[in-house]
């Protein structure tokens, strides 16, 4: 357990360049099913689509930010030892405990979304996390998910294409 979180936190380290955007098409090859996926969590989490014309509608999730406990070091008589706790937020700031916002009931699946996105960049690109002492802070600027109703095959690609942004 210990290893798989370190793991995590490993590969959400914060990098120092500017704040930098990941554009994951629902074709992707190294990305299968991401933008599909993140879509569909948005959609779960009550963003309403906007029309942005021509049978487009965008979903955009400004400022989510999650703060997960490890919890590693909790005694072993306490039912959270060992296990992660996961306090996500949209529409909120990047702030250690912040309560600004609305809840994300989806952050852990969300979370996993954002370490593909970031695992599939060279260093120096997507950071969305920043670990250290049995903490980490998640933290997207904008995760932006485009729809094309228009394209009614699901399988040929290009319905679904989604932008995330870090805010390193």
């Amino acid at each position: 357990m210990k290893a798989l979180l370190a793991s995590i936190c490993s590969i959400f380290a914060a990098s120092a360049a500017g704040a930098a955007s990941v554009t994951v098409p629902d074709n992707s090859t190294s990305l299968a099913s991401v933008a599909a996926a993140t879509t569909a969590l948005l959609l779960d989490a009550g963003l309403k689509p906007q029309n942005a014309g021509g049978g487009v509608f965008v979903l955009d999730a400004k400022n989510f930010h999650c703060d997960q406990h490890l919890n590693g070091a909790l005694d072993a008589s306490s039912v959270r030892a060992g296990l992660p706790t996961l306090k996500c937020r949209i529409n909120s700031q990047n702030k250690r405990g912040t309560t600004a916002g609305q809840p994300f009931g989806e952050g852990r699946a969300m979370i996993e979304l954002l370490q593909k996105v970031q695992g599939s960049h060279p260093p120096g690109g997507a950071a969305f996390s920043d670990c250290g002492m049995g903490y980490c802070g998640i933290f997207a600027r904008s995760i932006k998910c485009t729809i094309d109703t228009k394209i009614g095959n699901f399988s040929n690609g290009g319905r679904w294409s989604c932008v995330f942004t870090d805010g390193q």
